[in-house]
């Protein structure tokens, strides 16, 4: 009994780091991006619609996860959510050296919604994890 109470902890652990791996996607780019794009000379307006596509994409992202998930197993699912975030935001760091403004605003919005997919990936199978593994934990 107390390896299986390691093993259970161990994993919410794991649930713990994904999450905040996955949130920190929406937060840690929050200063940054509004200052290169006003560089750019991109509106504030632009700014907050390349924020809010994030959240469109975890949106219609979530639905697919829940029946894909299945399939593809928990930890493939954030394995494969973890690895396209981090490309997404390798590909991020060339914005900067871009110059028109159209393309700089059609590489961001695909980026950000690359990367609300790439959370949607990682949270939902998290929270799918926590419910089905841990459905009568009371603490």
């Amino acid at each position: 009994m107390l390896h299986i109470e390691k093993m259970l902890e161990r994993k919410i652990v794991w649930i713990m780091i994904c999450t905040l791996i996955s949130n920190s996607a929406y937060a840690l780019i929050a200063p940054f991006l509004p200052l290169e794009f006003k560089d750019a000379g991109i509106s504030g307006q632009m700014i907050g619609l390349m924020f809010a596509i994030y959240s469109v994409a975890v949106i219609i992202a979530s639905p697919f996860v829940g029946k894909t998930v299945v399939y593809v197993g928990r930890t493939n699912m954030i394995s494969l959510g973890i690895a396209i975030m981090g490309l997404a935001f390798i590909f991020f760091g060339f914005i900067p050296s871009m110059e028109d403004q159209s393309t700089i605003l059609t590489v961001g919005f695909i980026l950000r919604f690359i990367q609300g997919g790439s959370s949607a990936f990682v949270q939902t199978t998290c929270y799918s994890i926590a419910t089905n593994d841990f459905p009568d934990r009371k603490e």
